[in-house]
């Protein structure tokens, strides 16, 4: 879909698909062809003369055509995991916050766009693991197609990940209804935390009792990532609570308020369905 597509390719792509699968006919930029027909940047711009698919109204987007790509000999690529593993330099505060400690509380997703890269050795601390596995779960819940699924191939290639899959599998859930989520209560699926709409610490804390946090109606099963994720939004300053945390929102408010808040938090971070 983007003229850049091609770069999240590996040239060994091949060992990913059905053998005698053309990896052209699975990705159409190996095989991207351009019609003389088709427009050009006009002269006079840095980018004259180069095909483009805008359409004249703004700044164009390049294309540049590319012809098959040569696979080469795979048997020199190993154990490589599909995507880029290899750690870049880049600005910690998008990929190394703790999973339960969203800053801001304003955007329960980290930055779209490019897939986060696989760590092929385990990360040193618990917060650098937490961290790539919710980027790739937020990351993964915004792509379907082979795209993702040659993403899942890759983190299954990871030793130190091959136990952490579950986590990532369940974060990729759809939203459900209330009584879904209300089911999978007591089933200990692996990747999934039993979660109370309304803080259980913080409002027994407040003189709520046990048998009210209790109740089957306060409870829901979600992913464990969002469960982190929805615990760092209590704790962070939120602009829509006159800069303070929900929790600290929460301190004089009603039982029904609580829970009001609570479902917020949960479609909020696209665990139940609006």
């Amino acid at each position: 879909m983007r003229p850049d597509a091609l770069r999240w390719i590996r040239p060994d792509a091949a060992r990913f698909l059905k053998p005698g699968t053309d990896p052209a006919t699975v990705y159409p930029a190996l095989e991207r062809k351009y019609s003389p027909n088709q427009p050009r940047v006009p002269a006079g711009n840095p980018d004259g003369g180069q095909w483009t698919d805008g359409d004249g109204n703004g700044t164009p987007r390049i294309a540049r055509p590319m012809g098959r790509v040569d696979l080469g000999d795979l048997s020199e690529i190993g154990n490589l995991g599909l995507f880029q593993i290899t750690p870049r330099e880049r600005d910690n505060s998008d990929y190394a916050q703790l999973a339960g400690d969203v800053p801001t509380g304003d955007s329960p997703e980290l930055p779209a766009g490019e897939p986060p890269e696989i760590p092929q050795v385990r990360p040193k601390t618990s917060a650098e693991r937490t961290a790539y596995m919710r980027a790739a779960a937020n990351w993964l819940a915004r792509n379907a197609g082979p795209a993702a699924d040659l993403y899942v191939v890759a983190i299954s290639n990871v030793e130190w990940l091959k136990e952490r899959q579950n986590l990532i599998h369940a974060a990729r859930d759809e939203p459900k209804a209330l009584e879904e989520l209300q089911a999978g209560v007591g089933k200990r699926r692996p990747g999934y935390d039993d979660h109370h709409i309304a803080e259980q610490t913080w409002a027994e804390y407040f003189g709520f009792t046990r048998s009210q946090i209790d109740d089957p109606s306060n409870r829901v099963s979600i992913p464990r990532l969002k469960h982190y994720q929805i615990t760092g939004w209590y704790g962070a300053p939120n602009r829509d609570f006159s800069g303070l945390s929900p929790r600290e929102y929460l301190a004089d408010r009603s039982w029904e308020e609580r829970m009001k808040i609570g479902r917020y938090a949960l479609v909020r971070f696209g665990v139940l369905r609006p």
